[in-house]
């Protein structure tokens, strides 16, 4: 047995195990949420500039659970004016903080709203943003190895728009697979849970480093060819074996004993 194929059985037990521990109907609604993504035309610039928005308020390590909470609230959202990117332009940050950040300091950093409010005006200066996201040369679904060998083409062409129009917050390869991932491409967000989840099974030998981040997508897109299973499906068993805060409900408490 190779390699590849040995890590791929151990992969196949975690999913398993989880499987024996899910919580009803939690688990079959997040996994079918994911299962059925596909990708969508992205309507306008006002959409692009929320999802991203939704995503930085993820990012930097804070707790997905109270991210998540937050952002279902809709005191986020309203926050940034429902993201309508002409008003948003005009907001000052500070304001942002004065008057909205006891209900969203869930986020954790108030330099996420400057970020947002920078995100917005790089977006609305490019024009139509949602023009460059919607003609990409990434295919929609990955069936074969040469889908993925066009995913990561397309992804470095995509890459280099970003950080050639200085885009805040995107310019990294975890960031951009992260809102990839978002809109039902197959792809994973190398972050850390799924990288602690990836070095203990010897997909790659280190947690960190965009090499390691590239090798582990990958090596979960091959997966899914393999057993024909969406790569943002392995991403939630993935997080639930790792722990990550926001997925632990979706299995009872014994599978972590």
């Amino acid at each position: 047995m190779s390699k590849t194929e040995k890590i791929f059985v151990e992969i196949d037990e975690i999913i398993k195990a989880i499987d024996l521990c899910r919580i009803e109907p939690l688990f079959s609604e997040e996994k079918n949420r994911r299962q059925n993504k596909i990708v969508s035309v992205i309507p306008n610039d006002n959409e692009i500039l929320k999802t991203l928005s939704h995503l930085i308020a993820y990012s930097q390590n804070s707790n997905s659970e109270i991210v998540e909470q937050v952002l279902k609230s809709g005191k986020f959202d309203n926050a940034f004016k429902g993201f309508n990117i002409d008003e948003v332009v005009q907001l000052n940050p500070c304001d942002i903080a004065d008057e909205h950040w006891n209900a969203i300091k869930g986020i954790r950093q108030q330099a996420k709203l400057f970020h947002i409010i920078s995100l917005s005006r790089k977006i609305k200066k490019i024009g139509s943003f949602s023009d460059i996201l919607n003609h990409t040369n990434i295919p929609e679904k990955i069936k074969s190895e040469k889908d993925i060998e066009k995913f990561w083409i397309g992804f470095d062409q995509l890459l280099v728009t970003l950080k050639d129009n200085k885009i805040p917050f995107f310019q990294s390869t975890t960031s951009l697979l992260h809102f990839l991932l978002e809109i039902g491409y197959d792809c994973v967000k190398p972050d850390l849970v799924v990288m602690k989840v990836a070095k203990k099974l010897n997909i790659v030998e280190n947690e960190t480093g965009d090499k390691n981040f590239r090798e582990t997508v990958r090596f979960i897109q091959e997966y899914s060819i393999d057993r024909k299973i969406k790569p943002s499906v392995v991403d939630f068993y993935f997080l639930i074996n790792g722990g990550q805060m926001g997925a632990k409900k979706y299995v009872t408490a014994e599978f972590y004993k």
